[in-house]
């Protein structure tokens, strides 16, 4: 939901740093090339936090100046078993094999950030640049995901190379155009429209769309360029033709939209979708003799229904909440609600667990006036 007073412009984008990498993946060699192609900025796309959605990831080159690697060791007595003996002591935490970081920064990083270390160290430490891929390469771009991070740091190797996966690395032996392909921070990484349809073929379909829709959104009131445009999302599904899973990256294609502000907005598509419920204009803006009111999430325009996928991101988050307290917040959602009602509109809201439920939005939907087909069991 968008909001007339209260709601400030997303922070300014971040630098884009990658730039194009012709890639030899058959082989395991390759020639990174600077042409002056940008990669996305990192950016924001609200949520819940603890529905486990990671937002945003921190730009990744400050996590690099973090870890020590043994190959750096030269003086005549450090040794290899330093690092082991500091593990064991507690003073230092193995994130790959040869790479360690301190226990006190492992132990205040979150399951992000421990995953971009343990994907940094992976790409430093192999006698050839890998190319990062599917989860590692949406951490990497700052991609939302619904769960929490793998273990696995997920590389893509060629379809020549086989797919032998061992020591927390996950290959996959998958054709890639060098087009595919982007340095970002001297780390080899498929590009945004490569890695989403990526997940679309391995991650749940809810995951899947979350990721689609954070790349289509379009920032309407920073005006913030989309990380991906439709046309290429679906030049990126059409040149694979045919390819194992192309029927659910259709799939997430065509449910994708550029609309959805919050990956609970996304799941709640997905469930809407499975329940076979009409589809709700989204983002639709309403205005009272005061002036405008919101951009509500969704709309039922022939049962004059407003839905409202209700996140703790706006409560909990102090940058959402700018400068107001959490009873301010809820107390100017009360009287936003008060003036849509007042128009007069129905206003409904849900959370987390309803919005992942087919069962629980059924019958949410159907007690707020939405007729349904009957669920199948």
């Amino acid at each position: 939901m968008r909001c007339g007073p209260f709601v400030l412009p997303g922070p300014a984008s971040a630098p884009r740093r990658s730039t194009c990498a012709c890639a030899s993946v058959r082989t395991g060699v390759a020639r990174a090339q600077k042409p002056g192609v940008s990669c996305p900025p990192q950016r924001e796309f609200g949520g819940d936090a603890a529905a486990g959605a990671a937002l945003t990831v921190p730009p990744p080159h400050p996590v690099s100046m973090t870890i020590s690697y043994v190959r750096e060791l030269t003086l005549p007595d450090h040794t290899r078993q330093q690092h082991a003996r500091a593990a064991l002591r507690g003073e230092e935490q193995r994130v790959s094999r040869g790479a360690y970081v301190t226990s006190a920064l492992w132990a205040e990083s979150d399951l992000r950030t421990r995953y971009l270390l343990r994907v940094r160290a992976v790409g430093e430490t192999r006698h050839f640049r890998p190319v990062l891929s599917h989860w590692s390469a949406a951490a990497i771009h700052g991609l939302p995901i619904i769960g929490d991070w793998p273990e696995a740091v997920h590389i893509t190797v060629g379809p020549t190379s086989g797919g032998r996966s061992r020591g927390g690395v996950v290959k996959h032996s998958l054709a890639l155009r060098d087009d595919e392909v982007v340095d970002v921070d001297d780390q080899l990484v498929t590009s945004v429209a490569r890695t989403v349809v990526d997940l679309a073929v391995v991650a749940s379909f809810r995951g899947a769309m979350v990721l689609a829709d954070h790349c289509l959104h379009v920032e309407r009131f920073d005006r913030m360029q989309p990380l991906l445009s439709r046309d290429e999302l679906a030049n990126q599904i059409a040149r694979r033709m045919p390819f194992r899973g192309h029927a659910r990256a259709r799939a997430v294609e065509r449910l994708a939209t550029a609309k959805a502000d919050s990956p609970l907005e996304s799941v709640s598509r997905v469930t809407m979708h499975e329940i076979g419920c009409p589809p709700p204009q989204l983002q639709t803006p309403f205005h009272d003799a005061e002036g405008f009111i919101a951009e509500t999430d969704f709309y039922w325009e022939d049962v004059g229904l407003i839905g409202e996928a209700d996140g703790d991101q706006k409560y909990l988050d102090a940058a959402k909440r700018s400068g107001r307290t959490i009873d301010q917040v809820k107390l100017d959602e009360k009287v936003r609600e008060d003036r849509l009602r007042a128009l007069p509109r129905g206003v409904t809201r849900w959370r987390w667990a309803t919005a992942i439920s087919p069962v629980a939005l059924h019958r949410h939907l159907s007690g707020a006036g939405i007729v349904l087909p009957r669920l199948r069991r």
